[in-house]
């Protein structure tokens, strides 16, 4: 790309985070995260380009704001994927973990998933591509307890803390390990995962547009992933194949969600999570906490940035 997007995009999930804060707390889920939604709508059509929205986990829920299909005022045609509040009923529960992340890069480039549950193992740089998602659990943490010359006791998983992940829970647990369960936010727990300060691998089932997102953020920082996308039904393998996607036992990996190295990714805290501070409001506007990366030169920002509400509302 030409231009670097990452400074445009995180104007987007900022506002989309100074939004969401207002009404944290207040307990109407699908209020704040159609407020959250519209922001960053309004953000991205300000932008001098031809966006795709790819991903839309929401794109069929009535309840929920709808994204365009195309946002901006004209340009350079590009993929986009905005998750404009991860972690709603955190969010408005009050609780930690919410986050705003876009990503934006070449047009073409993100692979079309289905809205369906993927299972994912993700890892920092340290780690790289010795994880394999057909091996157990117990295998997968004692491969990396050795590249990371760490007893297996001192290796920490990061796992969404669900139901359906009690048996990954007491595996985990079987074998030694230690065990960050969050209650939302798998975005935020795979990037702990991929930056290695609070988690040194996440496991479990979260969905597959996630999972393209968590993908380009590791086109950006490093680090490694693989998922295998869960069929519960004949309606749901149909679906995959109206994606494009025939094998229904493949791994994917970053380079098949995502096929560009032409990538900015951004994140804005909303509440305090895995990856981000939130939003602290002040007397006179707001300070917000974000992360804005870039995969052709790997470089990232951590961002601090105070909002001055006096001189210039953005509600």
């Amino acid at each position: 790309m030409n231009i670097n997007y990452g400074m445009e995009i995180v104007r987007a999930t900022e506002m989309a985070a100074l939004t969401a804060a207002r009404i944290q707390g207040l307990g109407n889920h699908d209020d704040i995260l159609n407020q959250a939604r519209k922001a960053i709508i309004k953000t991205f059509n300000r932008m001098m380009i031809n966006g795709s929205v790819v991903n839309d986990r929401f794109a069929k829920r009535e309840e929920i704001c709808k994204l365009p299909g195309t946002l901006g005022k004209g340009g350079p045609d590009m993929d986009l994927m905005i998750v404009a509040l991860e972690a709603q009923h955190a969010a408005a529960d009050g609780r930690n973990n919410a986050t705003s992340y876009t990503v934006i890069t070449e047009d073409g480039s993100i692979q079309s998933v289905p809205n369906l549950r993927m299972y994912k193992i993700v890892v920092g740089p340290e780690v790289g591509e010795v994880i394999d998602i057909n091996k157990s659990p117990t295998a997968n943490v004692k491969r990396v307890a050795r590249v990371l010359k760490k007893y297996t006791e001192n290796v920490t998983v990061c796992i969404l803390n669900r139901k359906r992940h009690q048996d990954l829970i007491n595996e985990v647990r079987s074998c030694g390990a230690r065990i960050k369960l969050i209650e939302e936010g798998e975005i935020s727990g795979c990037l702990a995962a991929i930056n290695g300060e609070k988690a040194d691998i996440y496991m479990g089932y979260g969905y597959a547009p996630e999972g393209t997102v968590v993908a380009a953020a590791i086109s950006c920082l490093g680090g490694y992933m693989e998922g295998k996308i869960s069929y519960d039904n004949d309606l749901d393998q149909q679906e995959a194949r109206n994606h494009g996607i025939h094998d229904s036992d493949k791994v994917f990996r970053v380079e098949d969600l995502i096929s560009s190295r032409r990538i900015s990714f951004a994140a804005t805290g909303v509440t305090d999570g895995e990856f981000l501070e939130g939003v602290r409001f002040t007397a006179t506007g707001a300070v917000t906490h974000s992360f804005v990366a870039r995969s052709e030169t790997r470089t990232y920002r951590n961002l601090t940035t105070r909002h001055f509400f006096d001189y210039n509302p953005v509600f």
